[in-house]
């Protein structure tokens, strides 16, 4: 049995506006490689384009190695999917997991009850930002529990990981918290 290459397409925006997207190679043992970093702002972001830039690479490195592409299901990525299919056939068309949690978490939290936490969240972490008082004792209860991951994470609806993060600073920091609330 020989097991290949998988390919995968990744997209964003830099700080600067531009359109960046990253093609990474995933080998057999787990190892990733990004083997290509591409700024294709100036060009329109249709499936022919796209699926063009990904049969560039698959015939770069040859098609033989490639076993599968990974990419998020938005409806342009669906068409591209279908596009290096019909040209190869072998190559399996693998939709991104993340892609599809992200829409999950985006759409609860937009319900009243997880904008209802979030909100209650920002309070007591906008509090600790603003009071240079009430941060450096929560600094000094944090270092005396020998908390590592140390202090309050803000909330961004960016990335479902980033209120995640937010979540779990509170929690991680609940009994310093706590210990500290005598004080106001």
């Amino acid at each position: 049995m020989i097991i290949k290459n998988n390919s995968g397409l990744d997209g964003w925006t830099s700080i600067s506006r531009a359109s960046i997207y990253a093609f990474i190679l995933t080998l057999p043992f787990g190892k990733e490689y990004i083997y290509s970093l591409k700024d294709l702002s100036i060009h329109s972001h249709i499936a022919k384009f796209i699926s063009e830039k990904i049969l560039e690479i698959v015939n770069a490195i040859r098609s033989n190695k490639i076993s599968s592409i990974v990419l998020d299901n938005a409806l342009t990525m669906v068409k591209v999917k279908q596009m290096v299919n019909d040209k190869y056939n072998h190559i399996i068309s693998i939709s991104c997991i993340a892609y599809h949690v992200n829409l999950l978490i985006t759409d609860i939290m937009k319900h009243e009850y997880s904008k209802e936490i979030i909100m209650k969240y920002m309070k007591i972490i906008k509090f600790f930002h603003y009071s240079h008082q009430a941060n450096a004792l929560l600094s000094k209860e944090l270092e005396d529990t020998l908390i590592n991951d140390r202090g309050l994470k803000e909330y961004c609806k960016i990335r479902w990981t980033i209120t995640w993060d937010c979540f779990e600073s509170i929690r991680k920091c609940e009994v310093s918290l706590h210990n500290i609330r005598i004080f106001f």
